[in-house]
């Protein structure tokens, strides 16, 4: 990990793995599903079990709870 970087720990939901994530500070959530690959409309991120916005910047060592949500007819 470089000194102009954060980790974000995360658990997606629900196949309930858990990754480590390096992101540059300052990085929104929407930054994070980026990185990820993950649309925004696709999912509901948490933190502490309550939604956060995808403009929300996260902060170094933040764990954050990604749920994916099924669509579909």
């Amino acid at each position: 990990m470089g000194i102009d970087s954060m980790k974000i720990k995360i658990k997606i939901l629900p196949e309930n793995s858990t990754k480590e994530i390096e992101l540059n500070p300052g990085s929104k959530v929407y930054d994070l599903l980026k990185k990820i690959q993950r649309r925004p409309d696709a999912v509901i991120v948490l933190k502490d079990k309550a939604p956060i916005p995808v403009d929300e910047i996260l902060d170094d060592r933040q764990e954050i709870s990604i749920l994916q949500v099924a669509s579909g007819g």
